[in-house]
């Protein structure tokens, strides 16, 4: 652990979703949770026990009923969604379970996009991507459109581009779950290499192997309808 100062705390969250038909389920009561600098943390249990929920609310992309949500002293669930956006693109790189890569662009091109999209010259952009690709083992893909690409392929891809920013935060819903033993292989590596170092990741997972290579494991337990 890098730093005795969490760069992220949830204080007293409350989340409660409406299921339909008037009925709402509750998937936190009062959540509690400090995650520190350079800390590797996974975070596993059940399908259904509020994982992705709890990712979805640290990014910003979900908000509690009650409690608060901090990331570097900042109340992100206090934020108005501009701000918030901008806030989210500076400090989080986030891989979800459903890759949202563009499968008719290339892979260079994939991970080039958030570059792109936040101004950074053409020049400056190229070097970086080379860069990320050969620190994931991608540089032969660099040409290779998305869609040629298999499932865990694609999920080394949203990693590396959820570095094109070097954020500070990787968050990552179920990264190596369903994958073959090889491609998990990769990805523990990549979480390990030199571009990762004191880069705080939090990772939902099923994955017994990808839990034992955190700093610190938590355990969500699904409530009984």
């Amino acid at each position: 652990m890098a730093n005795i100062n969490p760069i992220i705390r949830v204080e007293h969250v409350r989340k409660i979703y409406n299921s339909g038909k008037g009925k709402t389920v509750e998937v936190f009561k009062d959540l509690n949770l400090e995650t520190y600098r350079g800390e590797f943390l996974a975070i596993v249990g059940p399908t259904g026990c509020g994982k992705t929920t709890l990712l979805n609310l640290i990014a910003g992309f979900d908000k509690p009923q009650s409690g608060s949500i901090y990331v570097d002293g900042v109340k992100i669930n206090s934020l108005p969604d501009d701000e918030l956006a901008k806030f989210r693109s500076r400090k989080f790189g986030v891989v979800f379970q459903s890759n949202n890569l563009i499968p008719s662009l290339t892979v260079f091109e994939n991970v080039e996009l958030p570059l792109a999209l936040n101004g950074v010259g053409k020049s400056v952009r190229r070097r970086k991507v080379e860069e990320i690709l050969d620190a994931f083992w991608l540089k032969s893909y660099a040409d290779r459109r998305v869609s040629t690409l298999s499932v865990g392929e694609r999920r080394i891809v949203c990693l590396a581009r959820a570095m094109a920013l070097d954020p500070e935060i990787i968050l990552m819903d179920e990264p190596t779950d369903f994958l073959d033993p090889f491609t998990v292989d990769l990805i523990i590596a990549s979480l390990k290499g030199k571009m990762m170092e004191g880069k705080t990741i939090i990772a939902t997972t099923h994955h017994g192997r990808l839990s034992r290579e955190a700093n610190r494991t938590i355990r969500l337990k699904k409530k009984l309808p």
